[in-house]
């Protein structure tokens, strides 16, 4: 923490009155369940963003970004989304919502600081304005409830700063625990607490890899085929008259009783064969059945590479090694925030062996991978507040 204090104070010459902390998200299963609104398994992680406000006596925002190195500034009065302020419209967004509420408010300056301002910028959005509502509303003792922190959040994220805001992904920052995973149903925007299967005893770790692709590499393909998955959704809906999106029956679109096109098809085919596999591994998870929770890694994978056609060389190839690994169960890229991230389920002996191989990774790709253990975090926080 004397690092945000000491960071802030050098950017606007006082120390911070409050200090956020929100953490990032991985999601294990289901990443694409928004779409059908199926079920997903969630959980917090190491990544963190951090925010720090102090008051100022007139009516300017001023922002700052360690990461990008980038300054933003913006007044009270007629707030407007601007393309060019980039991630300082998921700071606008939140507090033009707030505003909006008849609540009254004076200028802020706000510095963010974390690893995780270095992911997507849907990850990155919903972070921000999470940090920026909790800590508008301890600063000015606004006393909103949950509901609200939640309302502010997704809104400053999906309509305001036009970015894609997961309901999963903002609950898992906000309701977290730590040694828990969450279980999402998307239909009715609930969860379920689950304790973590791959702890002490279990003889199991789950590794994420950070493949270090770069990030404007996957992060246009994935946009573009997140676009064609709502395409494909959209019109899916059309010949779905009745149950539930995610009961569609898989039949229709394998025998060609509904007339689309076929790239949206085979998306469509392939979000519901992964929310299946959501409704099954759960059942494995709670049986600690590590065997067939990993063949799902890796038929998600496969899914991945062959029907959604969303990975790279990179990604790839550290699959392929994870195969080759004994130990390892399973293998699949996941969704971190950062792009080319994969996750791993091995045995405590494989861990170095794979490692290993990464040797030959940086020669042939020439990135250095980060690798670390999964380990269920807790939620966002105040973590400091001078009143």
């Amino acid at each position: 923490m004397d690092s945000i204090i000491s960071k802030h104070l050098s950017e606007c010459e006082k120390k911070p009155e409050v200090i956020v902390e929100v953490p990032g998200v991985t999601i294990l299963f289901g990443e694409f369940a928004n779409y059908c609104k199926g079920f997903s398994i969630c959980g917090a992680s190491d990544l963190k963003l951090q925010a720090a406000i102090s008051l100022r006596d007139d009516s300017l925002v001023k922002m700052s970004n360690e990461f990008s190195g980038d300054h933003k500034r913006f007044s009270l009065s007629g707030i407007k989304f601007r393309k060019e302020d980039k991630w300082g419209n998921y700071v606008k967004g939140v507090v033009a919502d707030i505003i909006c509420g008849n609540v009254s408010l004076t200028g802020m300056n706000i510095s963010f600081t974390g690893d995780l301002l270095a992911c997507d910028g849907a990850t990155v959005a919903s972070a921000m304005g999470l940090a920026v509502c909790l800590g508008v509303n301890q600063l000015f003792d606004l006393k909103m409830d949950r509901a609200q922190i939640i309302r502010h959040t997704y809104l400053s994220c999906s309509t305001f700063a036009k970015e894609i805001c997961k309901y999963m992904v903002l609950l898992t920052m906000l309701d977290a625990r730590p040694g828990k995973l969450l279980f999402f149903d998307n239909q009715r925007v609930s969860f379920d607490y689950i304790p973590y299967f791959c702890d002490e005893c279990s003889g199991y770790k789950l590794m994420v890899v950070d493949s270090r692709v770069p990030p404007l590499a996957m992060r246009e393909e994935t946009a573009f085929i997140q676009k064609l998955m709502g395409l494909a959704f959209v019109e899916l809906k059309k010949h779905a008259s009745y149950g539930l999106l995610r009961d569609f029956p898989l039949s229709e679109l394998t025998q060609h009783v509904v007339p689309m096109q076929e790239d949206l098809r085979q998306l469509c085919y392939n979000v519901l064969k992964e929310t299946d596999d959501v409704k099954e591994v759960i059942n494995y998870i709670k049986e600690r059945d590590f065997v067939q929770v990993g063949k799902i890694l890796n038929r998600n994978q496969k899914r991945l590479r062959d029907g959604i056609e969303i990975t790279c060389p990179e990604v790839d190839w550290l699959v392929k090694r994870a195969g080759e690994t004994l130990g390892c169960l399973g293998s699949s890229m996941i969704s971190t925030g950062n792009s080319g991230s994969i996750l791993l389920l091995l045995n405590g002996t494989a861990k170095e062996s794979y490692i290993k191989k990464l040797e030959e990774y940086e020669h042939i790709f020439g990135f250095v991978c980060k690798v670390s253990e999964f380990v269920p975090r807790g939620n966002a926080e105040v973590i400091f507040s001078k009143n």
